[in-house]
């Protein structure tokens, strides 16, 4: 019986580390000229995909990954 339960206990923690998790939101940037970044975000996860273009200066672009690289190591 222990042999049992240890087999299927097994084989469920095999099948949780195997599933994947699915990224929602992808982050595309293009540089263009005069010091701009174009950036295109899409969701995945909603049924007709979200795309959003927003364009930034570059210096105003790297303070906001700065900031959500920041809070995502305060998060862990």
């Amino acid at each position: 019986m222990k042999k049992y339960t240890l087999i299927l206990l097994l084989l469920l923690t095999v099948n949780i580390f195997s599933q994947e998790k699915k990224k929602c939101i992808t982050v595309e940037e293009e540089r263009l000229p005069n010091y701009k970044v174009k950036v295109i975000k899409t969701n995945h996860c909603v049924e007709p995909k979200e795309i959003t273009v927003a364009v930034y200066i570059v210096t105003e672009w790297e303070k906001k990954k700065r900031k959500k690289r920041k809070t995502r190591k305060n998060d862990k």
